[in-house]
């Protein structure tokens, strides 16, 4: 099976996680109960976004509150979907700021926040810009399934 086939269409996301246009090119994903976050999780999650946004890129707001934990395969398709143009990681505890620190070395800027309002606020900027094209793309989802061979990646301080 190759690293293409891996795409799960038909995996539920709807017992964990609520994934939502919220706007043009703003995708919330919030789980709805606590969960640990699989491959499967992730590339279900990253499917559903390209769909509610018509195969735009998108800017990404992510509740951490339910979060137990983000399996390492999870969390290299996350950090490599290139149809994601930033992620807002939105807690409150330090588990929530431990899970959500590796994304800072995502392709994408990623940030922790802990305020919503805040979270916004810095997503608006680069929605504001990756969302001024008002045509559907035709672009297809793509996820870097070995991000890790350019490792390590110099850490990203400001955005």
């Amino acid at each position: 099976m190759s690293n293409q086939d891996r795409v799960v269409p038909d995996f539920d996301l709807e017992p964990d996680f609520i994934v939502e246009r919220i706007d043009l090119c703003v995708i919330r994903v919030s789980p709805t109960r606590h969960v640990a976050v699989t491959e499967e999780h992730a590339l279900a999650i990253l499917e559903r976004s390209f769909q509610l946004t018509g195969h735009r890129p998108y800017v990404m707001l992510i509740d951490m509150g339910l979060v137990n934990d983000v399996s390492p395969t999870a969390r290299r398709v996350l950090m490599s979907a290139r149809h994601i143009r930033a992620a807002a990681m939105l807690g409150r505890t330090p588990m929530d700021r431990m899970l959500a620190a590796p994304y800072e070395d995502a392709v994408y800027p990623a940030k922790y926040f802990t305020d919503k309002q805040t979270a916004g606020q810095w997503l608006k900027l680069i929605h504001d810009l990756v969302c001024e094209d008002p045509i559907e793309h035709t672009i297809s989802l793509t996820v870097d399934l070995e991000p890790l061979k350019a490792w390590p990646r110099p850490r990203r301080t400001r955005y």
